[in-house]
């Protein structure tokens, strides 16, 4: 059976598009145009940038179709700050690293410094905590931890970090600090001095609503462990 005319132009206008991308790569692949002029690292806060650029190990003036995009980015995903990292190229001459690093919410402080810990509970980096990120103490550790790290108990670091994120934005704001010495003992000391005692995270969308309630209040310090009747700890 003979191929219809459209079909057999459609081969060929497929062909033709495959050649000149074939063509095109090979060009820019030999071509001493399309060079690195320049390595941009997006999204750093935190972190060093100009570390991430050197780890990333793309020289000045390589042929950009020759760089090693995964490469560069299994680098840079090694330094501390960084959670995800892609690495594209920017034609006509520049390399692009988008970086999105952890986001410190809890730190702990050692001897060695404060160890800070992401959205996740992992302990990712020793460095001076930046804004925002709520101190832990007094809680838990695991037994045998490994080389450089605290490695506090995870169902407690878990816990903290579920009553903070069901916490209303004003109350987030107050927290100074958050005494755990166990997934059910947990207490926000807050900047004023003052003390919510929570014990554990269950419900704790609730009893944000109530530490809300009770900020507003007379006293030192709050037990709002059962959200529908907060009361005043002795």
């Amino acid at each position: 059976m003979r191929a219809s005319g459209g079909a057999k132009r459609a081969g060929i206008v497929v062909l033709a598009l495959a050649v000149l991308a074939a063509v095109t790569w090979a060009v820019l692949w030999f071509s001493p145009v399309a060079t690195v002029d320049e390595v941009r690292v997006e999204g750093v806060v935190n972190g060093d940038a100009a570390a991430m650029s050197e780890a990333a190990g793309i020289a000045t003036g390589e042929k950009l179709a020759r760089v090693d995009t995964d490469a560069a980015a299994r680098a840079v995903a090694a330094q501390p700050w960084v959670e995800k990292v892609t690495v594209d190229r920017s034609w006509p001459s520049a390399i692009t690293v988008e970086v999105v690093e952890h986001a410190p919410v809890l730190h702990i402080r050692a001897t060695d410094g404060e160890h800070l810990f992401n959205a996740d509970g992992v302990e990712f980096l020793v460095a001076p905590p930046p804004p925002g990120s709520v101190e832990m103490v007094r809680v838990p550790r695991v037994e045998n931890p490994a080389p450089g790290k605290l490695d506090p108990d995870p169902a407690t670091v878990r816990a903290v970090l579920d009553v903070l994120g069901a916490l209303p934005e004003r109350v987030r704001g107050e927290v100074a600090r958050v005494d755990a010495p166990g997934p059910t003992e947990i207490t926000l000391n807050l900047h004023d001095g003052r003390e919510i005692y929570f014990g554990s995270s269950d419900r704790a969308a609730e009893k944000g609503r109530a530490a809300e309630i009770v900020m507003d209040r007379e006293g030192q310090r709050w037990n709002v462990s059962n959200p529908v009747a907060p009361s005043v700890r002795n």
